[in-house]
């Protein structure tokens, strides 16, 4: 997720340094931090997808993603050159301790000490950034059409491969490519606003 694709599909995403990205933003440069959320978004609604949980809809579930990438920059280790690896797991471990209970309102609690390391406090303002990010990303696909959101809902959020997606939809793989390029287009745009 955190590389680049060597053909076309990243002309908007350029290959980027992740170290230095997560150093600046590690030192509170919003627009490193902004790019790095950007870098997961497709990442996290996969994996809320996955998830049912009790009093929590899907666009929390994308919320608690941000949050969990912030937290992820703050507590990441400079030097270890697997920043993405480091961020997808800990997406992931979270979700999973907030399916187990362990996070209690959209926040995971950790004893200082064990780490040895300072916690990141989250402010108010990640969660109303991480907030509105995931409301306009849901804003977006909702205004899709038809096609395009099975597309987009099937791919990513019932983790079915593109080719059985195309087959549901009765439309041929090389437009189902197209369409879900241009989904994921609009989902870029609209984020980045």
């Amino acid at each position: 997720m955190g590389q680049s694709i060597k053909n076309g599909d990243n002309s908007k995403f350029p290959k980027v340094d992740m170290e230095a990205l997560v150093k600046s933003a590690k030192e509170g440069n919003n627009e490193a931090m902004e790019t790095i959320l950007n870098k997961f978004n497709y990442f996290i609604m996969k994996h809320a997808g996955k998830y049912i949980i009790p009093s929590h809809e899907f666009e929390d579930l994308i919320q608690h993603g941000f949050l969990s990438i912030i937290k992820a920059v703050q507590l990441y280790k400079l030097g270890s050159n697997n920043f993405t690896t480091y961020c997808n797991n800990a997406i992931i471990n979270n979700f999973k301790a907030l399916l187990k209970g362990h996070i209690k309102h959209y926040r995971e609690i950790q004893d200082e000490g064990i780490l040895g390391i300072q916690v990141y406090d989250f402010t108010l303002e990640d969660e109303v950034i991480a907030h509105e990010e995931t409301k306009r990303a849901i804003e977006v696909l909702n205004s899709f059409p038809e096609e395009e959101k099975q597309i987009i809902y099937g791919v990513y959020i019932q983790d079915k491969t593109l080719k059985e997606v195309a087959a549901t939809c009765n439309i041929k793989y090389r437009q189902a490519v197209e369409l879900k390029r241009k989904a994921l287009e609009k989902i870029r745009a609209a984020v980045r606003k």
